[in-house]
């Protein structure tokens, strides 16, 4: 009786099993990839699982308890953000001459930088048009401000002692129109965007301490201008 051929031997199956595995990877990656998947976290338990029925990854990277898998694909890059030392800048401001050490306080609180302007920086007594020292100094800040691309309040804060024109009847019209022509030289001449500035107008209803006498006072009457760090 004639004896039935010998089936041909199919190679090494370590190989074989190899080259499988390579596939399923690829199609694994392609699936992820196609889906757009964002949770980094639940993409590295899914991998873990795969390769775990394995005990391996191509070229014999060994998956051991507490290892962290870096997933190929495109980096994501989170949008610059330009830092700005606001300190350092108004350091420059008083070293030339422009500013008062006692004109200008600048503190961080939270995801907020606050920088407090003393009114005579910036306006005349009863006013709200900008002097010509207060355009170089906020000329300075609005080109920091453009930098930063961060949303920003300009505040308008004056005394308790009652105002009573007949441009501004009350304390609420001087600071509303003062914080108001700080925000148009920032767009005018600054070049900020409008959409990130908001001007309000507190009138003597936030003062940083009591009105007890008039160097309280003076501290008193003053724009904050609120930098929102925390914001996209």
């Amino acid at each position: 009786m004639a004896r039935k051929p010998e089936l041909e031997a199919v190679g090494d199956p370590m190989a074989v099993m190899m080259v499988s595995l390579n596939l399923i990877l690829l199609i694994f990656f392609v699936y992820l990839n196609s889906m757009g998947v964002q949770d980094e976290e639940r993409v590295k338990k899914a991998l873990g699982s795969l390769a775990g029925q394995f005990g391996m990854l191509p070229s014999g990277l060994q998956i051991t308890a507490g290892d962290k898998l870096l997933l190929p694909g495109p980096s994501v890059v989170s949008p610059k953000e330009v830092k700005v030392d606001f300190g350092k800048e108004f350091r420059k401001i008083i070293d030339s001459g422009l500013l008062l050490p006692d004109e200008v306080n600048v503190v961080k609180n939270g995801r907020e930088l606050i920088i407090n302007l003393a009114d005579k920086v910036l306006f005349s007594s009863g006013k709200a048009e900008l002097l010509p020292r207060a355009e170089k100094v906020l000329a300075h800040i609005s080109n920091n401000i453009r930098l930063q691309g961060k949303p920003v309040t300009i505040e308008g804060h004056t005394d308790d002692i009652p105002i009573s024109t007949a441009r501004y009847p009350s304390n609420w019209e001087l600071s509303a129109a003062r914080s108001t022509s700080v925000l148009r030289f920032f767009v005018e001449k600054g070049k900020v965007k409008p959409g990130l500035l908001t001007a309000v107008g507190y009138a003597g209803e936030r003062p940083l301490i009591p009105n007890h006498d008039r160097v309280n006072r003076a501290r008193n009457r003053r724009v904050r201008i609120v930098i929102d760090l925390g914001s996209r």
